[in-house]
């Protein structure tokens, strides 16, 4: 819902905190020419496997297209229309009034400029809903794909988890092949209601210049469980992004994880906090972070606890295969209660050469040798996957890898 007062237009002009800053003006939010809609995934290119998008839907639950910002497909398996709805954010706004009182509270408009923009001249994005104590066993989808040169593409999306509802959420996003300088701007509010479990896995692929703007925040309520698994493995120009989970319920967890492939020059800035209200909760943040080339990294992690009995752990590492790269890792524990445990490590270092000259001894090639090394290093194992779905993402790693990463 268009949000627009004196506020915003000041909020215009404010840099983010963190990554570099952008002229917004400097994008055009007119779109290329799109079909109106597709009937079916089948015609999805090659590059969207890259990024989780199955088109066939025969294990998917659901899914949500948006190319620029038109959103031109969405279903929902028989089976499960009676346990999922799935829309556009505009189509939501209409249908349910009660929507908007779930717009822009996890999220504050006037934070920086990307996400005053969104709330002012946002277009599309998508609306989520799992029904009261259902368990949507097949994933979710989603898909938001950049066509357009020079395109700001600015989208909202609101899911909502509702009592005792279970599911997986997949989000792909990339650029066409051709695409070349764009912005892309997402903010996105997850609602998870008292015992709702809900595991989150975006996966990006973008182009080397391509600048990413996530915005997110994250409510639990009691006995809630929420995992974000963030997949990052290609070219982008830059990505900032720090979302937020507030844990207001007792007995709940929240996990964040990362695994990032940066090259070429491409900047991140990603990290997670989580503050924790309730009591005996669990919070957990966990990245890793290669560099090549002369790319930078900078890796940060907070978690607060106000309440009672909660435990909380970030681990950082970093690993750097070029001199010309950089990696800063920035972990922050914050304790309001002396009942509370939490703890951190972090570390940046390169390649183990003993290692490296172990497998070397054992027939492999220094190459492949190294490649072994760098895949255990991305071990996908601490995003507790169900089991296909953890088999997809290391397969997308090995794809990224195999195709000169």
């Amino acid at each position: 819902m268009p949000i627009r007062d004196e506020r915003l237009r000041e909020a215009l002009r404010k840099p983010s905190p963190y990554g570099p800053d952008l002229d917004i003006s400097s994008y055009s939010q007119n779109s290329g020419k799109l079909r109106a809609g597709v009937r079916s995934l089948g015609s999805l290119g090659r590059e969207f496997s890259s990024v989780g998008i199955e088109a066939d839907e025969g294990g998917r639950a659901g899914t949500y297209l948006q190319a620029d910002h038109s959103a031109i497909y969405k279903s929902v398996q028989k089976v499960y229309e009676d346990s999922l709805e799935i829309m556009s954010i505009e189509e939501a706004m209409k249908e349910h009034d009660w929507v908007a009182e779930y717009s822009w509270k996890l999220v504050d408009p006037w934070a920086d400029k990307y996400t005053a923009f969104t709330a002012m001249k946002g277009k599309g994005g998508y609306f989520i809903r799992v029904f009261g104590g259902k368990e949507v066993s097949l994933p979710i989808q989603s898909c938001l794909y950049l066509r357009t040169t020079n395109l700001l593409q600015a989208v909202h999306n609101i899911i909502i988890m509702e009592r005792d509802s279970t599911a997986q959420l997949i989000t792909g996003c990339l650029t066409h092949p051709r695409t070349g300088r764009a912005l892309h701007i997402g903010v996105s509010e997850f609602y998870l209601k008292r015992g709702a479990r809900l595991t989150f896995t975006m996966v990006h692929n973008w182009g080397p210049k391509v600048d990413v703007r996530p915005r997110t925040g994250i409510l639990l309520e009691d006995g809630g469980t929420y995992v974000s698994n963030y997949v990052c493995l290609g070219l982008v120009n830059s990505l900032q992004m720090y979302p937020k989970a507030e844990i207001v319920g007792n007995r709940s967890t929240a996990a964040m994880n990362s695994i990032i492939y940066g090259k070429g020059h491409s900047y991140f800035d990603v990290g997670g906090q989580v503050v924790v209200r309730g009591n005996s909760n669990v919070a957990e943040i966990i990245g890793r972070t290669v560099t090549t080339g002369s790319s930078r990294a900078v890796m940060r992690a907070r978690l607060m606890s106000g309440g009672e009995g909660n435990k909380g752990h970030i681990e950082c590492r970093g690993l750097m295969l070029s001199p010309q790269s950089e990696i800063t890792a920035v972990p922050e524990l914050v304790s309001k209660s002396s009942t509370s445990e939490l703890t951190h490590e972090a570390a940046i270092g390169r390649l183990n050469e003993e290692q490296v000259l172990y497998l070397m001894s054992r027939g492999l090639k220094r190459e492949d040798a190294e490649s072994l090394l760098i895949k255990g290093f991305l071990d996908v194992s601490m995003m507790k996957l169900p089991g296909y779905l953890q088999d997809q993402i290391e397969k997308i790693i090995h794809l990224a890898m195999t195709s000169g990463l």
